[in-house]
């Protein structure tokens, strides 16, 4: 057997193991480290009837995609949505623990703080919509909206292995620089700038971890594993051929800090084309992210997709 016939093998093995140890709801599951996967879906205001049943539908997607794809039960996962749920809403929508106002928010996180362990996992995702006044970035929810520096002092105490925080409302860029900490992952649908408008964000992102492409297509920095710069690369990605289509001007650009300074990088602009607003060289390679932005997210390693890489992908990664 051939080395390079070893290392599929090797891969292919590796994988089988990870499909075999995927929980599949249920109660809380321990992660490889010996911690919970627990992750918090806040829905604020979702507008009209058309935009309700979009982020209703997004929040599902999101849902099942952590239970079934991610590792992530049922019970380690918290919902708060901002709509009374109805007999048409699905599991998630009626698993919410109610609406995200201030104070419920406050209380949901406080109990997390509380319970969450230095071992476990904790992705944060926030939808919605949000505003800005020239000096606060609003998430807006039922009551008094709640603001980038109200919203980082309610996760200042928590602390575990892996933090990752998903802001995909408008004007979400102003919450990187607050939450930022060493260790923690903090993504943004937009800028810190006038992004005010309606994000694509939160329903590609919700499709790319609940209905992703296949592996060879979603390694996007090719580095042989699917981790979650990929995951957010992609989602980027996508969000770009949303504008770049119909010939739309682009009005958010995903943000990643990862190293701990609050300043945002769009990390996703060497690997993507001109065309979809990035600078990727005509010979197509892709730069090896080790430090700055990226690298942290670089080292969270998804089990889904769970296929193998090619043969010719598994070559250009050594």
């Amino acid at each position: 057997m051939t080395l390079k016939m070893m290392r599929i093998s090797s891969v292919i093995a590796l994988t089988a193991v990870l499909v075999a140890g995927l929980p599949q709801g249920g109660s809380a599951q321990e992660t490889p480290g010996g911690g919970t996967r627990r992750a918090l879906v806040i829905c604020g205001l979702t507008g009209d009837a058309m935009r309700r049943e979009a982020f209703a539908a997004t929040v599902e997607k999101l849902y099942a995609g952590l239970t079934e794809n991610h590792g992530f039960a049922t019970d380690s996962i918290s919902v708060l949505w901002s709509d009374e749920p109805t007999d048409m809403d699905g599991p998630a929508l009626k698993a919410s623990r109610g609406q995200p106002t201030h104070e419920a928010i406050e209380e949901t996180v406080g109990t997390l703080a509380k319970s969450i362990q230095p071992a476990d996992v904790l992705w944060v995702f926030v939808l919605g919509h949000g505003h800005y006044d020239g000096r606060y970035s609003w998430l807006n929810i039922p009551g008094n909206d709640l603001h980038q520096l109200e919203f980082a002092t309610l996760f200042s105490a928590v602390r575990c292995r892996e933090q990752v925080f998903f802001l995909t409302q408008s004007a979400s860029g102003f919450f990187i620089k607050p939450l930022a900490l060493p260790g923690r992952i903090v993504i943004a649908a937009t800028e810190p700038d006038l992004e005010v408008n309606e994000t694509h964000f939160p329903h590609k992102l919700a499709t790319t971890l609940a209905e992703p492409r296949p592996f060879s297509e979603m390694d996007l920095d090719r580095d042989g594993r699917l981790s979650l710069l990929d995951a957010y690369l992609w989602t980027a990605r996508e969000v770009a051929v949303e504008y770049a289509t119909p010939e739309l001007l682009a009005t958010e650009h995903a943000q990643l800090d990862d190293s701990g300074d609050g300043r945002g990088s769009e990390v996703q602009a060497d690997f993507l084309p001109e065309e979809l607003g990035g600078r990727l060289r005509a010979s197509g390679e892709v730069p090896q992210i080790t430090t700055g932005d990226g690298a942290l997210a670089r080292r969270v390693f998804l089990p889904f997709p769970a296929s193998p890489p090619a043969p010719d992908i598994d070559a250009r990664a050594e």
